[in-house]
């Protein structure tokens, strides 16, 4: 017995919304993985003036982790248009919004500045938005169908 195919999900506004918004959020992570690096080879900036092994270790973790999340928000947004459920940005912005609220929690309890919090919960809420809207409900678009199924104006 063969498995029949899903078929794929609609595209909807919020889906284009979230993809947009993945593939900004992927823009700022590049750019900052190539400020890192750039400081780092040149020797300038602070990053360029760290000189222990075990820093020029977490500055290339670091450059590294920004290109992967930059690299999987833009795959997630292609899939996600595509009519995939959008996993690939769901995992990585839902990590970082349970990291930031245990930070954000610290930070309050330790009696950080109201603007710190304020730019904390600003960053996470920012992560929230895309993964919201790509958990909102779509429905599939039928086998054999196309994504604008009985709209046609072309009549045989």
């Amino acid at each position: 017995m063969q498995a029949v195919p899903s078929s794929p999900l609609r595209r909807t506004a919020a889906v284009t919304v979230a993809g947009v918004l993945a593939c900004g959020y992927a823009a700022v992570l590049l750019s900052v993985a190539v400020v890192l690096a750039v400081q780092w080879a040149t020797g300038q900036g602070i990053v360029g003036n760290l000189k222990s092994n075990s820093s020029n270790r977490g500055v290339s973790f670091v450059v590294v982790l920004c290109a992967g999340g930059a690299a999987l928000l833009v795959v997630g947004a292609v899939g996600a248009w595509r009519g995939r459920r959008g996993l690939l940005i769901i995992v990585p912005l839902a990590t970082l919004i349970v990291i930031g609220c245990v930070g954000e929690t610290i930070d309050i309890i330790s009696g950080e500045p109201l603007a710190d919090n304020l730019i904390g919960a600003g960053i996470i809420a920012a992560a929230a938005v895309p993964v919201v809207l790509l958990l909102l409900p779509r429905g599939r678009v039928p086998v054999g169908g196309s994504e604008t199924a009985g709209t046609s104006s072309t009549h045989l």
